[in-house]
C-alpha cells in the first residue's frame, strides 16, 4: 500500500471521542431540575471519522497539507536517512502538545502481554491526567499523526515526480550516449578498414618500389637474389 492510499484509509477511520461539552452541560442542566445529579445518564462517546477530527481542530486539513521540495537527484552518496522532525516544521505543521511519536514511546511501555482493549483502557486513563495537565486528548493525537502521514505522503510523492523526470531524462541521455558510442565503434572499424586496405596498397607498391632497388643491386644479403648461406655463387 501507498502512503497515499495508507493517507486514504486512515482519514476514514473512526475514532470515539468525547461528547462536545456545550451539549453535554446543556443536558445536565436540564435533567438536574428533574433528577438527581448522580442519576444523570452519561451521554455516550461521539464516533468521528480522522478526516472529521482534523477538520475541527486548529491547523490544516489533510487536503491542504503539502511538503518541501526534495533534494536534487541524484541524491547526494550515502544519503540514507530523513530528518523527519525538520521535515515536518518545514511543511509548517503546527506543534502538537503530545506527539504521536510520544505517544509510540508510551505504547512500547505497556507489557506485550496486555490485550488492546486493556491497552487502550489504560492509555485513556493516562491521557485524561495529560489531558488536564499539557491538552493531550486522542483528538489531539490523531490530528498529529494524521497529519504527519500527510506530509510523508505529499513528500513521496514530490521524490517520485523527481525520480520519474530524473529516471527520463536520465533514459534520454544513455540513448544519446549509447548511439554515440555506436558512432564511435563504426569510426573505430571504419579506421581499422582504412589502416588494412592502406597498408595492403602500401605494400604492393613497396615490392613494386623494390624490384626496382634489388635489379640494381648486388646478389648479396640482404637482396632478396643472394644465395643460401653456405653456398658459393656459382661464376
Amino acid at each position: 500500500m501507498s502512503l497515499r492510499d495508507q493517507l486514504r484509509k486512515a482519514a476514514s477511520l473512526f475514532v470515539e471521542v468525547a461528547p462536545d461539552p456545550e451539549p453535554v452541560a446543556a443536558m445536565a442542566d436540564v435533567n438536574a431540575d428533574a433528577e438527581a445529579s448522580d442519576n444523570i445518564a452519561t451521554p455516550p462517546p461521539v464516533t468521528k471519522t480522522v478526516e472529521d477530527i482534523v477538520q475541527q481542530a486548529p491547523g490544516p486539513n489533510l487536503a491542504d497539507i503539502t511538503a518541501p521540495k526534495p533534494p536534487s537527484m541524484p541524491p547526494p552518496a550515502g544519503e540514507g536517512t530523513i530528518d523527519f522532525s525538520s521535515l515536518y516544521k518545514s511543511a509548517g505543521l503546527p506543534d502538537a502538545s503530545f506527539t504521536a511519536e510520544q505517544m509510540i514511546d508510551m505504547l512500547t511501555t505497556l507489557p506485550q502481554e496486555l490485550t488492546l482493549e486493556v491497552k487502550r483502557q489504560t492509555v485513556k486513563a493516562s491521557l485524561g491526567s495529560l489531558g488536564k495537565s499539557i491538552g493531550a486528548t486522542p483528538e489531539t493525537i490523531v490530528t498529529d499523526a494524521s497529519r504527519k502521514l500527510a506530509v510523508l505522503a505529499a513528500y513521496t510523492d514530490n521524490v517520485e515526480k523527481d525520480t520519474k523526470q530524473f529516471c527520463a531524462a536520465s533514459e534520454e541521455e544513455i540513448t544519446r550516449l549509447q548511439q554515440q558510442i555506436a558512432d564511435k565503434r563504426k569510426a573505430v572499424e571504419a579506421a581499422k578498414q582504412h589502416y588494412t586496405q592502406v597498408s595492403t596498397l602500401c605494400h604492393a607498391e613497396g615490392e613494386r618500389l623494390d624490384t626496382v632497388l634489388e635489379f640494381f643491386s648486388l646478389d648479396v644479403a640482404p637482396s632478396k637474389y643472394a644465395p643460401p648461406s653456405g653456398t658459393a655463387k656459382s661464376s
